[in-house]
């Protein structure tokens, strides 16, 4: 059995091209559980209108929050409504390639040691169109399957959440761990199933991630993002309060995983300080030091803001 589960938040503007990419899926699931987190908008009414006008989709249900949840408790609350032996996320806003559920299940069937499996993805924009920059996820595909390891997940994450399926027993066994701690879904998941060699990346692209002004990332010109002081320190702190909920924590990992989780948080925390008071030096020395874990892409925003961004203005 196949399940989805779709978290939704004042996403009217694109929940219906979203719900035909899966409705139109050449292979057909059982079940899509959709949980509104308490919208202000026309979401739940688009929503629902959708499921009367296909008669035939009798496992699709809508289920409404009294109250706001959240991003990450709304997907956790979701996934525990699901039923299916594999459960795909979808966000409200992408789109999906008629045959990602065919070939990511069939990646599951014939490999039972994989838990948690992740496709690749595209980008297009608010119009649909696809996006193709030096920021992008890479275009081409090779079909070829493999295990992906706490450094590959902490290096350079690529896996967001639209592109994974999990078994629901392996969710159900490891969820309590970490449900209320307000971790984003994806990033969580992937540490856990690198932690059990669980985790695998399919290099097929099965999904197009939206990049608009509204969607959570806010990431409609993710370059100007990149290179926007303010918003890069916010983003990096962000980052940093996430991990240090996943390393506070102390879950019964692997040493070499807690190893890398330490080192990714420390390094982070610098990386944040650097850019915070303008020190040159110290990001050469960063980055030379630590390219097993930092990326090159990184290097160069990194550069750029330290020198071209509004230093004056942001410490006003």
């Amino acid at each position: 059995m196949i399940s989805i589960c779709i978290a939704t938040y004042n996403g009217e503007k694109y929940i219906e091209e979203q719900l035909l990419s899966i409705l139109n899926q050449t292979r057909q699931v059982d079940e899509v559980v959709i949980c509104d987190d308490n919208s202000s908008d026309n979401t739940m009414k688009i929503i629902t209108q959708f499921i009367k006008k296909n008669d035939d989709l009798r496992g699709w249900r809508l289920i409404v929050n009294k109250i706001n949840k959240g991003y990450p408790s709304n997907f956790y609350y979701c996934v525990e409504k699901c039923k299916g032996d594999i459960v795909f996320f979808s966000d409200q806003d992408d789109i999906w390639k008629k045959d990602k559920i065919e070939k990511m299940e069939s990646v599951l069937n014939e490999n039972s040691k994989i838990q948690l499996l992740s496709c690749n993805h595209g980008v297009i924009d608010s119009e649909g169109n696809k996006i193709h920059s030096y920021m992008t996820p890479k275009t081409t595909e090779t079909m070829t399957i493999k295990s992906v390891s706490i450094h590959e997940t902490l290096h350079a994450y690529g896996w967001p959440g639209m592109t994974m399926a999990i078994r629901k027993a392996y969710y159900d066994g490891i969820c309590y761990n970490f449900k209320d701690l307000s971790i984003a879904h994806d990033f969580i998941l992937a540490i856990f199933a690198s932690n059990d060699n669980a985790f695998y990346s399919y290099d097929y692209i099965g999904t197009y991630h939206r990049r608009h002004s509204n969607n959570t990332a806010e990431e409609e010109h993710r370059i100007f993002k990149l290179l926007n002081l303010r918003r890069k320190l916010h983003e990096i702190q962000l980052y940093n309060n996430m991990l240090q909920k996943v390393v506070v924590a102390e879950f019964k990992f692997n040493a070499s995983v807690n190893n890398a989780l330490n080192k990714k948080l420390r390094l982070s925390k610098l990386r944040y300080d650097i850019i915070r008071n303008r020190r040159y030096k110290k990001l050469f020395w960063l980055y030379l030091k630590n390219g097993d874990t930092l990326r090159i892409k990184s290097f160069i925003c990194d550069f750029w803001i330290l020198s071209f961004g509004n230093y004056k203005k942001y410490k006003e």
